[in-house]
């Protein structure tokens, strides 16, 4: 089968679109139609610290695509359906599996990160990993969907608890994360701020988004601009997967009793903190990565009934990936990058 695999870490450079063995035999079988690129794909694919890869491998997390072949342990599933991948393999069997708390699960693998990802024509993977998806439903926003999503709701709703009324403040709209989660604080009622980059991003924001306040952060003050629109009471809940040194700001931006979640540093790994804010404020500082399977059919349905919808920025061809991957990092993206398999 024709895939994307890389066997030395680097930049876009070291992929390569060639001839592999098919992927081994799971329960379910499926010939992939679209992969969606995530940052993690990048930050594997340059072997940042703690997000290494073995080698050679097939990067994407993301996919979807028709079943071509399943165990008869699949009983759900039948040849010909359509489907996208849950990423997240959990073991079932450590003690946070054990008491049902999945996400926290001690041995978790990732497709694409320990196994062999969803750049490629085929991706066969536990039935427990295969998202059914409504009759005729578009593949392309299946792909786009699971993991970004996943990860917002696991954000938004599971530790940051947002309500209807609520403010939060969603930081990088132009980013995957970023969309899912201010569309899912929309589908709940919140007044979403958020900030990007430029002025086109930030036209997307309030009108593919419908973000309710939008603030181009190279040219304004985060910090003034979000006291101004909360009339200095501060966010409820903040959204972040940049960290770095703006972490000193985003605490003094909640209200007493807020909560900042995390799940990532694209920024910075080592922020500097006035744990003053938190301990006198009562301030909570979250971390998050993916949701849990309920949590994820939860978000799923949000996007199978169009409450919610993934916005595509571009399609690649697959042999076109580098391109595609230098896309993202030339920091050009609004939304999600697919590549088109099949």
């Amino acid at each position: 089968m024709k895939a994307i695999i890389y066997d030395k870490l680097g930049g876009p450079e070291v992929l390569q679109y060639k001839e592999v063995e098919a992927p081994t035999k799971n329960d379910v079988t499926i010939k992939l139609a679209f992969a969606s690129i995530n940052h993690t794909d990048i930050h594997f694919r340059r072997g940042l610290p703690g997000m290494k890869s073995p080698l050679p491998h097939i990067p994407g997390c993301d996919g979807a695509g028709i079943v071509e072949e399943v165990s008869s342990t699949s009983t759900e599933l039948q040849v010909g359906d359509r489907v996208a991948i849950n990423p997240t393999i959990y073991c079932y069997n450590c003690e946070f599996c054990k008491r049902g708390d999945l996400y926290l699960c001690k041995n978790e693998k990732l497709v694409g990160r320990e196994i062999s990802g969803t750049y490629a024509e085929y991706i066969s993977v536990p039935k427990d990993n295969v998202i059914k998806l409504p009759k005729n439903f578009d593949l392309q926003i299946a792909a786009a969907s699971p993991l970004v999503y996943q990860t917002a709701y696991a954000m938004v709703v599971t530790k940051g608890k947002l309500e209807q009324n609520q403010t939060v403040l969603v930081m990088g709209a132009g980013s995957g994360v970023g969309m899912a989660a201010i569309q899912i604080a929309k589908h709940i009622g919140a007044t979403v701020i958020t900030t990007a980059s430029t002025e086109d991003k930030c036209a997307k924001a309030l009108d593919a988004l419908h973000a309710d306040h939008v603030i181009q952060y190279t040219k304004e003050n985060l910090k003034e601009h979000v006291k101004a629109l909360t009339e200095k009471q501060g966010v409820d809940v903040i959204i972040d997967h940049v960290g770095g040194s703006q972490w000193t700001d985003l605490l003094t931006l909640l209200k007493n009793g807020g909560k900042l979640v995390t799940c990532g540093a694209t920024a910075g790994y080592n922020p500097t903190i006035d744990l003053r804010h938190v301990f006198f404020r009562q301030l909570q500082i979250l971390g998050s990565t993916m949701a849990s399977p309920e949590d994820m059919q939860k978000v799923m349905n949000l996007i199978f009934e169009n409450k919610i919808t993934p916005h595509i920025d571009q399609v690649f061809p697959l042999a076109q990936v580098y391109q595609a991957h230098q896309h993202i990092e030339d920091r050009r993206v609004f939304g999600k990058v697919l590549l088109a398999i099949s």
